[in-house]
C-alpha cells in the first residue's frame, strides 16, 4: 500500500508510476485520497481547538465556583456541553473521513519501479537476463497447479476462500516441505 505521505510529497510521480499500470482515474484518485486527508486535518485542527476550550472552560468554572460567582459557572457549564456534543460530532464525521480515507488508499495498487515498461500483457514485459540453460520439458510435463493437485500438496481452491487473493494452503507433504 502507498503510503499517505508519500502520496503527498510526490504527487506527480505516484502518477506517473501507476499510469504504468494503467489505473484508471489515477490522478482524480490521488486527488481525491489528498483531499481527504486535507480535510481530516482542518477536522482535527478544530476539534483539537475546541478541546482546548472545553478545558479553558473547565479552569474557568473552578475559578468562579472559588470566587462565588455560581450563576457564571452554570453558565458556562452549560457552554461546555455544547462543546462535548460539538467535539462528538467532529469525532464521528472523522472517523468516516479516515475510514473513506484507508478505503481509498488500499484500493490504489504499489507504484511500481521506474524501470518498469508500460504494458498490459505478459508479451510487453522486458526480459533482463536469463541465467543457465533452461531445461527442454517433455510434451507430457504437467504445470504446477496439475502436479499440486496430483500429489495432494496444495488446495487452492480453500486459499481462494480464506484469503480470496489465491494463497495456496499447504497440506500433507506439501505443508512439511
Amino acid at each position: 500500500m502507498l503510503q499517505l505521505q508519500y502520496i503527498k510529497d510526490n504527487r506527480d510521480e505516484c502518477i506517473e508510476r501507476l499510469k504504468i499500470k494503467h489505473v484508471a482515474d489515477v490522478e482524480q484518485r490521488i486527488d481525491e485520497i489528498i483531499a481527504l486527508d486535507e480535510r481530516r486535518r482542518a477536522m482535527q485542527q478544530k476539534s483539537d481547538a475546541v478541546k482546548a476550550e472545553q478545558n479553558a472552560i473547565a479552569k474557568e468554572i473552578g475559578m468562579l465556583f472559588k470566587q462565588g460567582k455560581r450563576d457564571e459557572a452554570e453558565a458556562k457549564k452549560a457552554r461546555t456541553a455544547d462543546l462535548k456534543s460539538e467535539e462528538k460530532q467532529l469525532a464521528d464525521e472523522m472517523a468516516a473521513v479516515e475510514q473513506d480515507l484507508n478505503a481509498k488508499l488500499i484500493s490504489l495498487p504499489n507504484a511500481p519501479h521506474l524501470s518498469v515498461p508500460q504494458g498490459r500483457t505478459a508479451d510487453d514485459n522486458l526480459e533482463v537476463g536469463r541465467f543457465g540453460k533452461m531445461p527442454e520439458l517433455g510434451s507430457d510435463a504437467l504445470p504446477h497447479w496439475d502436479l499440486c493437485a496430483k500429489y495432494d500438496l496444495v488446495d487452492f481452491e480453500l486459499g481462494n476462500k480464506i484469503t480470496g487473493a489465491g494463497f495456496p494452503v499447504y497440506k500433507g507433504k506439501g505443508a512439511r516441505l
